[in-house]
């Protein structure tokens, strides 16, 4: 299997585990941002990269590269990702349906990869335990996000925002109706 499809198994196990939970999703169109989906939750926009981790047989745990690659027709590019790139990184693990929740900071303090140790054969757990399927980070720590709605109400009915100011009022077909911003 292809890193492509692997990425793609990726991205719909995180999608399907998002819906469950309730949340919006939303997916770029394209694949040239430094995020995959954005997930919301609340009102709450957070971005995701998602990663697909593959099986190191030397060192008998997971990896997944911490670094962003971009392809063209002719070469491979890596660069680092930025801390404004995403919100949280989601590492699949397809074979045991396991993920692991990496908030923006802690990902790009890693090296180039970082090794999910599933395995109990170690006597201290390696860093990376912390984010073993960590979806309340997501929940707990995702920056709001201001998001203006719009609704429409006639001129001088209550709002949750007391009377409507004239000043914010709109003539719409010999109707005023007012914009409230939360």
């Amino acid at each position: 299997m292809d890193t492509k499809l692997k990425g793609d198994i990726a991205e719909q196990a995180v999608i399907l585990h998002a819906l469950k939970q309730g949340w919006g999703v939303l997916k770029p169109v394209g694949d040239r941002l430094p995020y995959d989906l954005v997930l919301d939750i609340s009102g709450r926009l957070v971005k995701i990269q998602v990663k697909s981790a593959w099986f190191d047989e030397k060192r008998k745990n997971y990896v997944i590269d911490t670094r962003r690659t971009k392809t063209n027709r002719r070469q491979m590019l890596r660069d680092i990702y930025k801390p404004n790139d995403f919100d949280f990184a989601i590492a699949y693990i397809e074979e045991t349906s396991v993920f692991y929740v990496i908030p923006i900071d802690e990902f790009i303090s890693y090296g180039s990869e970082i090794h999910l140790v599933e395995a109990e054969k170690r006597q201290r757990k390696p860093r990376s335990s912390d984010f073993r399927e960590a979806w309340k980070l997501i929940l707990d720590g995702a920056a709001w996000r201001e998001t203006f709605m719009r609704t429409s109400v006639k001129f001088g009915e209550a709002s949750k925002c007391g009377n409507p100011e004239p000043s914010h009022a709109e003539r719409v077909e010999g109707v005023e109706t007012e914009w409230q911003i939360p």
